[in-house]
Parts: C-alpha cells; sequence; structure tokens
C-alpha cells in the first residue's frame, strides 16, 4: 500500500515539476526553476517521513532559493534525467558558503539513500574542498529523484547547480581570479597605506588601516575563502566571526571618519554622534560573541545598513568647509547602495541576482579606492595650505628683511659716520699736536721781533733770518694740512699701491701721538710688497689697529711701550703682523672685539665701530682677512691681503 502511495506522489511532482536535463550539450544547468521545496515550522520530517510530504512540496518561485534570515530546515525535491554519454562526471554545487549543514539524498524506491553531507558546521565532509559545497551526481540510467536538506541559522540563499566537473572547475577558478584580483587590490592598498604611515606617522592612516584590515576579514569570512584557506575547520570564524567582523569594521570606520573629517573642529554634534555609535559598535562586537549566530548576524546585518548613513551625514556636514571629504562622502555612497542592497538580498526583501554574488566586493573595493584618495587628497590639500601659508610667510619675512637691511643701512651709515667722526677727531688732534711747536716757534718770533725792534736792535739781516724761519714754518704747517687732506681723500678706483710705503705713512700721521707716550714703533718690512685696493683706507686700517694698541699699552701702564710691525710675502698673500706689549685681548671677548658696538672703554672715549670698520675694510673692500690672538706680551693682529701681480710705482 506505501509503494502505492509512494508512485502516486512520485507521478504528481513529475507532472507538475519538470525535469532537470543533464547532457544535451550542456555543462551548467540551474537546477532551481525546475525544483520543488518545502519548508519546516514546528513539524521535523526525516528521510524516512519526508517521503509521504511530497504533494505538500511548492514549486520554485524565483532562480535562487532566498529565504532570509530563517532558521528553518528546508527541503529540496528535484528529478534529473542524465542523457548520454553516461561516463560524464555531473556535480551538484550548493553556492553558499555559509549553509550550515546539508544533506544530499536520492530516492531509491521507497526509501533515500545517503549521498552525502557538508557545511561550515562540519569537518569531516567528503565534498572536494572548495570556497562553496560540491557533491557528485552520479549518472543513472533513466534518470533519478534527489532530495536535499539545508538548515543554516544565517541567510538562507540556495543556488543549486548541476554542473560537470571540468565546467565547475573552470568556475571555481574564475571565481578564484575574480577573489584574487579583488584581495589582491586590498592587500595592495594596505601596503601602500602601511608605507605612509610609517613616513607620515598620521592617525588618519592608522585609523584606516585598521577599518581596512578589520573589513578584510569580514569579507573573507563573507565570502568563503576565508574557510577554504586561511581557517578551514574553523565553525566559529565561518559562523560568529562574521557578525563580530562586521561590528569591528563597523567601529573602526567610525574612528575613521571621526578623526578623518575633524568632526570635533567642524562638527562638534556629529562628533558626539559618530563617538557614541563607536560605543554602540563595541557592545556590537561583545554582544555578537555571547548571543545565538542567528541573532547577532541579524543585528549586525541591521547594523551594517545604517552606519553607512551616519558617515555620509557626517561627511556632508564638514564637506562645504573640508575639501578632503569629497572622496570620502562618494565612496561612502557607492559602499551603501551595494550593502543596502546585500542587506535586503538577505533578509530575502530584494530577490537575488547572479550579479548580487559580487556586488557587495564591487562596492567595498570602490570605497577603499575612494577612501585612499580621499587621504592622498587630503594630503594635496594640506601641502597647498602649507604652501599659501609658506608663501605668506615668505612675503612677510621678504618685508621683514627689506625693513632690517634698511635700518642696519642707516645703522652702517651711522657707523661710518660715527668712524669718520672719531678718525676726524684722532686727525684733528695730530693736527693740532704737529702745529702746536711750529705756533710756538711763530710766536718766540713774533716777540724777538717786537722786543729787537724795541730795542732798536732789529737789523735788516736779523729781520731776513727771521723772515726765513717763518716761511719755512708756514711751509711745514702747510705740508702737514696737505697730508691730513690726501689722507681722507677717498680713492676712486682700486689701484696697486706698497704695503710698508701706505704703514709708513700711517706711522708719520701718528708721530706726534706715539711721541707723546714714549711709544716705540718698529717696521720690518720684506721687500716692497704691493696689493691692490685704496691706500688710503689700508692706511686707516693701520691707524684704528695701532691706536688701539697706543690705549691698551696705556691703559695697563707699560713701562717701555712698543709696537712691533712685521711684513713678509709669500706667493700669493701678504702677511702684516701688528703686536705691542699692552698684556693682549681678555679671553672671554676676544671673539667679540670685531663686533659692532662693542667696545672695553668707557663711553665717552669709545664707539665700538673702530675695529669693526677695520673688519668691513680688510674682508669687503681688500678682499683680505683680519684676526687677532694674544703672544707673550700683548695682542698681534694679522691682517692678510692679496699679492698684486705688478709692483706700484
Amino acid at each position: 500500500m506505501f509503494r502505492l502511495v509512494f508512485l502516486a506522489a512520485l507521478f504528481c511532482i513529475n507532472v507538475m515539476a519538470a525535469t532537470v536535463v543533464l547532457g544535451n550539450g550542456e555543462t551548467s544547468v540551474n537546477i532551481v526553476p525546475e525544483s520543488r521545496y518545502l519548508a519546516e515550522n514546528e513539524q521535523r520530517y526525516t528521510p524516512e517521513t519526508i517521503l509521504r510530504q511530497l504533494s505538500r512540496f511548492k514549486p520554485a518561485e524565483q532562480n535562487i532559493y532566498n529565504f532570509g534570515f530563517v532558521e528553518k530546515p528546508i527541503w529540496i525535491v528535484f528529478d534529473v534525467n542524465f542523457q548520454p554519454p553516461y561516463s560524464t562526471q555531473w556535480i551538484l554545487r550548493i553556492d553558499n558558503p555559509h549553509i550550515d549543514d546539508y544533506a544530499l539524498y536520492r530516492v531509491d524506491g521507497g526509501h533515500l539513500t545517503l549521498l552525502g553531507k557538508n557545511g561550515d558546521t562540519l569537518t569531516s565532509g567528503h565534498a572536494p574542498q572548495c570556497r562553496t559545497f560540491w557533491e557528485p551526481l552520479a549518472p543513472v540510467t533513466g534518470g533519478a529523484t534527489y532530495l536535499i536538506h539545508i538548515h543554516t541559522k544565517g541567510a538562507l540563499q540556495i543556488p543549486l547547480t548541476a554542473e560537470t566537473v571540468e565546467e565547475a572547475y573552470r568556475s571555481e577558478s574564475a571565481s578564484n581570479l575574480l577573489f584574487g584580483i579583488y584581495y589582491g587590490v586590498m592587500i595592495l592598498l594596505l601596503l601602500y597605506n602601511i608605507v605612509l604611515y610609517a613616513v607620515v606617522r598620521e592617525i588618519h592612516y592608522f585609523n584606516y588601516l585598521l577599518f581596512l584590515g578589520s573589513y578584510m576579514l569580514f569579507q573573507l569570512s563573507f565570502d568563503g575563502v576565508g574557510r577554504e584557506w586561511l581557517w578551514p575547520g574553523s565553525v566559529w570564524m565561518a559562523n560568529s566571526g562574521l557578525a563580530f567582523f562586521i561590528f569591528l569594521s563597523a567601529l573602526f570606520a567610525l574612528r575613521f571618519a571621526r578623526f578623518f573629517l575633524v568632526l570635533d573642529r567642524f562638527a562638534p554634534v556629529m562628533f558626539r554622534v559618530v563617538f557614541a555609535a563607536e560605543i554602540v559598535s563595541f557592545l556590537g562586537m561583545l554582544i555578537s560573541l555571547m548571543l545565538d549566530y542567528h541573532k547577532a548576524i541579524t543585528v549586525a546585518a541591521v547594523w551594517s545598513a545604517i552606519i553607512p548613513w551616519v558617515l555620509i551625514y557626517a561627511g556632508f556636514k564638514v564637506l562645504p568647509r573640508y575639501r578632503a571629504a569629497r572622496y570620502y562622502v562618494v565612496g561612502w555612497i557607492v559602499f551603501l547602495l551595494t550593502t543596502i542592497l546585500v542587506a535586503l538580498n538577505k533578509l530575502g526583501i530584494v530577490p537575488i541576482h547572479p550579479a548580487m554574488l559580487y556586488a557587495q566586493q564591487i562596492g567595498s573595493l570602490i570605497q577603499m579606492v575612494l577612501l585612499s584618495f580621499a587621504l592622498a587628497d587630503r594630503i594635496n590639500m594640506m601641502k597647498y595650505d602649507h604652501m599659501s601659508k609658506l608663501h605668506e610667510f615668505n612675503e612677510e619675512l621678504q618685508a621683514r628683511i627689506a625693513n632690517k637691511v634698511d635700518e642696519l643701512r642707516q645703522k652702517d651709515r651711522l657707523m661710518i659716520q660715527q668712524s669718520r667722526q672719531a678718525a676726524m677727531g684722532e686727525m684733528i688732534e695730530n693736527i693740532a699736536h704737529q702745529w702746536r711747536q711750529p705756533l710756538n716757534q711763530l710766536s718766540l718770533i713774533q716777540s724777538n721781533i717786537y722786543f729787537e725792534y724795541q730795542l732798536d736792535s732789529l737789523t735788516d739781516a736779523k729781520m731776513q733770518e727771521y723772515q726765513d724761519q717763518t716761511e719755512a714754518l708756514m711751509e711745514y704747517m702747510t705740508h702737514t694740512i696737505d697730508d691730513f687732506r690726501n689722507f681722507f681723500k677717498p680713492d676712486r678706483e682700486s689701484v696697486p699701491f706698497c704695503i710698508c710705503s701706505a704703514i709708513e705713512r700711517a706711522l708719520e700721521l701718528l708721530k706726534p701721538a706715539l711721541t707723546r707716550y714714549h711709544i716705540v714703533t718698529e717696521l720690518v718690512c720684506d721687500g716692497k710688497p704691493t696689493a691692490v685696493g685704496h691706500e688710503n683706507e689700508f692706511s686707516q686700517v693701520v691707524i684704528n689697529i695701532l691706536s688701539n694698541a697706543r690705549d691698551a699699552m696705556l691703559e695697563q701702564g707699560a713701562e717701555w711701550p712698543r709696537i712691533t710691525i712685521r711684513v713678509t710675502q709669500q706667493d700669493t698673500t701678504i702677511r702684516i703682523r701688528i703686536c705691542d706689549n699692552g698684556g693682549g685681548v681678555d679671553e672671554k671677548i676676544i671673539d667679540r672685539i670685531f663686533d659692532p658696538y662693542f667696545t672695553t672703554k668707557f663711553q665717552s672715549r669709545g664707539t665700538g665701530i673702530g675695529l669693526y670698520m677695520v673688519k668691513m675694510i680688510m674682508e669687503k673692500s681688500m678682499n683680505g682677512h683680519i684676526s687677532v690672538s694674544n703672544s707673550s706680551e700683548g695682542a698681534c693682529f694679522v691682517l692678510e691681503l692679496p699679492k698684486a701681480s705688478r709692483d706700484a710705482e
């Protein structure tokens, strides 16, 4: 009696449902449209009792079964008619890596024969190791009826395809190629941003790396690639890990947005909203570890559909004032569209389509690339802002430099004027000293003439003698004025001049002041060394050094004051060494004596520009060099000048 009922039910199924024909030149056939299904509710069916329920099976409504997030098991029945040649190997491909467990049966008479079982919760399946699940369909002459029992706590999508083994491996290779390209680009983005983070050390890149890494873990679990290659046999990673990685990637996405968009400055309210969402994501991670997988993945799917809205709104809030957010907003819009489609598809609201199989990968890849562009755009924006600020700073700096140059020029003019006034005062003192004796003699001559005239003893011979003496004295005084006038006369061009002659001229001008204080001078010249420059300026250099030496010896109270000047020649340079026995320069200030306005004298006696002008004349006017050091007796100034190519006339 049971056999008759079974045959009648089987006849009804064959009448209501078409038969899958394998072998008419096709290598891949979608089984779903030619199949029927039955969803278990409170009542559970066993392989022994399901055959009595065949009349209750419903025809498929879509090209791919999609029941959403349900926990009830599903029974699917389909007929297969194998066409010769029967040597062709066929497999049943269940193209969903998140099936918890399934069992494939063949109807043999009045009972079911188990052909195979597998799933991501089973670790001992005998099917080939691949991203999805394969079960061999051994050819049966005249065809066969198959029943498959499928159960999962996640999204129950059941794409069923009958393929030849060759076609199955070709499809798997093409799928692996696409996944390889996808994960290859993601890894390149990861490495690229790791290098950038190592260079710039900015928290934005660190947050992006955390988001990218956590999202890759989610995608590896979602695609089944991780179960195939990275964590085979790990039930937690294949199931509960999926919900955990959704919350983890949401946490780092929110953290990246909070720092990258500078929400604390541009949108304080959104800063608090995003921070609160981070806390919720963290709590979701903890809950996913404690809740049942079905509840955890359902909540995670809903949360993954909400987060992009928050992130996009945050981007729009700062976009008017933060140009780097443009790529960020576009990237999250693309991701939002694909996430909504995938989430609604998992919930069973949106019908499934073959293009949906890779929608998540395409959307996430575009998003990650655009986020990298956003980081690069931020660097360009910072570079532009930095260059703009640098340009403004340079303009301000140039203005300051121009002002400082004007101030320095005014100070130089003042120093030159003070130097000239000081030198003029020195020269006037020397002139007065050289004129004092002739004026005394003229006074005596005038007195003698007056007394002899009064005594009536002034003869013609005596008057002529007085006249000759007066003319000699006047000529001496006239030569003195000419010497000082020529000394202050500026030279218009550089000409060769004899170093020793210039030094002798300076000594002659300072002779009264040196003789007054019993200062002995010694000049030793090696031939007639010739330099090119301004003789008067060089004489002024020598006078300044000699004047400082005189003051130092007087201040130290040298018993036998002495100045020694030695001039030596080398191949290309002339070396002048001027030494005194005034005790030397204090080592604490010896490096500063050439600085402007630096003096050790009382303010009424020194201006601090004499040696500074000496240095300026030597280095800028004479192309030479000056230095100072201490000897055992006093200070030694060393002047070095380039030697002229020809001697002075």
